[in-house]
């Protein structure tokens, strides 16, 4: 668990969370979480070759639930040699007080490299992919092939090959 300035976020892994926080209408959970649990054993694999140990960045899939707020989304990431390699399931809100639940609910899959440089800007995205979904089924699908794509990434390339790349340094910035 963590703390924020919005109040207390809780991290809670998929195998202890209630699919109602992100699909409050699920009408087939036991294939949601199917599916939500094979993108959970890719971002585990990816950790693991990356060699990121369990519990921290790459410990699984994990609802993110901030306090005050009924809103729910699910997180992945594998973080190593400067490079983060994220997965995210949520409903888009336009603003705090937006209480709409999906549909829609949007997958991104990210590999950001961190900036280097002496004023850091915050990252550098080298790679990425977005979908929106109708169904919660659709959407943990979404979810099952953006984690595909980030372990596909981070098997196949090497993180010394994404960061050398020009797109990972901040442009006319001097180290």
């Amino acid at each position: 668990m963590t703390e924020d300035r919005s109040g207390r976020t809780d991290t809670i892994p998929l195998s202890r969370g209630d699919l109602r926080w992100v699909f409050p209408e699920v009408r087939d959970p036991g294939t949601v979480r199917g599916a939500l649990s094979e993108a959970d054993v890719q971002v585990r694999a990816l950790a693991r070759h990356l060699g990121v140990l369990p519990g921290g960045a790459g410990g699984g899939l994990e609802f993110h639930r901030v306090e005050g707020i009924v809103v729910a989304g699910l997180f992945g990431a594998a973080e190593a040699e400067g490079l983060t390699f994220t997965a995210e399931l949520y409903f888009p809100r336009r603003c705090p007080w937006d209480l709409r639940w999906g549909p829609p609910w949007e997958v991104t899959a990210e590999v950001m490299a961190v900036c280097d440089q002496v004023r850091e800007c915050g990252g550098h995205i080298l790679a990425e992919k977005a979908g929106t979904f109708t169904t919660p089924l659709e959407a943990a699908g979404g979810l099952v092939e953006a984690t595909a794509w980030l372990l596909d990434r981070g098997v196949t390339e090497p993180p010394a090959s994404w960061r050398s790349r020009d797109d990972a340094r901040c442009r006319g910035a001097t180290p």
